[in-house]
């Protein structure tokens, strides 16, 4: 090795020297590295600008506009650490664990609230996390290679505000020699598993565009604490989250329903159902939308948030009593006259709404509008209302 030294004359008539290079003990940090392997996930991938979310401009604020859960976001994130077989002597203030914390969105900290700004003055993100497993098997001269940390518990969900302290949910302990004046760490043991969850949310006046809401090369950021110095490890999530103006609408406008029959009693208890009709309604959306509602109103009544429709007799249209139609959802749950169905969200392109009826029989006499017994073919009319944010 050649190193040049300036500011010094080696006199010419030296008859000869020795030149001894001293080099610096290996540092804690050069030897020990971290890794978080995600498996390759890329959330924010799928929404391109091709299929943007649909976010309606007139949702409150702290509306979320879309929700990513712990299998779509980061399911399985593995953390490791290691020294690579090496065994080092520690720095003066280590006590033989280290943690990894979340430092940084996209190269920014996380604000007071814990939400990390986007591309979108409108929208921020906001993030959960819990540490799913972890090595908890014992080791003989060593500390403990993964434990929980102070106050956190293994299965339960942290919401991410203070970055550092929300998000320390594992230690990892140093194997040591005899003395304890080396250590080393080994990914065979010093490992566990986290999961997290996102969540955009509306913030204020969002901006429709090209612009993607999430930064091409959007990260996470993780701090390795423990170490003499700063050590980071990057989480990558993909790129991609535009948003669009939501846009949804029924397939067809006046859609009818065969309820075939029911037979009639004049005993028991009332009321009584008919068999169940399973009815898809079709709609379609212009992009991904967060959330799309379906309210049935009855056309013949005034009054809303009942469990039936008025029925008519299909002959002169008039109203009949003793007999009603009742809508359900698809679980055969009943649905209330104007009260909003939510369904979820809407993907981009067509989609289907899944509902039952049944014509029910709510006294012993079905009568018409004069008060004779009644017989024959009835309808019920129902108006339907989509709405999607």
């Amino acid at each position: 090795m050649k190193r040049k030294v300036s500011g010094f004359n080696v006199p010419s008539y030296t008859a000869a020297f020795m030149l001894f290079c001293i080099f610096p003990a290996t540092t804690f940090a050069a030897v020990l590295h971290c890794d978080i392997d995600s498996g390759g996930a890329q959330p924010f991938s799928p929404y391109t600008r091709e299929n943007p979310i649909a976010a309606d401009q007139n949702i409150p604020d702290y509306s979320v506009v879309l929700s990513l859960d712990y299998a779509q976001f980061l399911p399985n994130m593995r953390m490791t650490c290691t020294s690579d077989g090496q065994e080092f002597e520690p720095p003066v203030a280590f006590d033989g664990t280290i943690t990894l914390s979340l430092s940084a969105v996209n190269d920014k900290a996380l604000n007071w609230t814990g939400e990390a700004d986007t591309t979108n003055n409108g929208i921020k993100l906001k993030m959960y996390i819990k540490a799913v497993s972890m090595n908890e098997e014992t080791l003989p001269n060593s500390y403990p290679p993964a434990a929980m940390a102070a106050g956190k518990r293994l299965g339960v969900e942290y919401p991410i505000i203070n970055g550092k302290d929300d998000t320390t949910l594992v230690e990892f302990g140093a194997q040591y020699n005899a003395a304890k004046t080396l250590y080393k760490y080994d990914n065979k043991y010093n490992f566990a598993i986290e999961s997290m969850r996102a969540e955009l949310i509306k913030f204020g006046w969002m901006e429709y565009g090209s612009q993607a809401v999430i930064p091409p090369g959007a990260h996470l950021t993780f701090t390795i604490d423990g170490l003499s110095g700063i050590a980071t490890v990057d989480v990558p999530l993909g790129s991609g989250v535009y948003i669009a103006a939501p846009s949804c609408s029924l397939d067809n406008k006046h859609q009818v329903v065969d309820l075939g029959g029911i037979r009639k009693s004049s005993s028991g208890t009332f009321p009584q159902e008919g068999p169940l009709t399973r009815f898809g309604m079709d709609f379609t959306c212009s992009s991904y939308t967060s959330n799309v509602e379906f309210t049935f109103d009855d056309a013949n009544a005034v009054i809303n948030g009942k469990d039936t429709l008025v029925v008519h007799d299909a002959a002169d249209n008039k109203a009949l009593s003793g007999i009603a139609v009742e809508i359900y959802d698809s679980e055969g749950k009943v649905v209330k006259t104007g009260v909003k169905q939510n369904l979820g969200v809407g993907q981009q392109g067509k989609n289907t709404a899944s509902f039952q009826a049944a014509i029910v029989q709510t006294a012993a006499n079905v009568t018409d509008s004069g008060g004779n017994s009644f017989t024959g073919k009835i309808t019920a009319k129902a108006n339907v209302t989509i709405t999607y944010y």
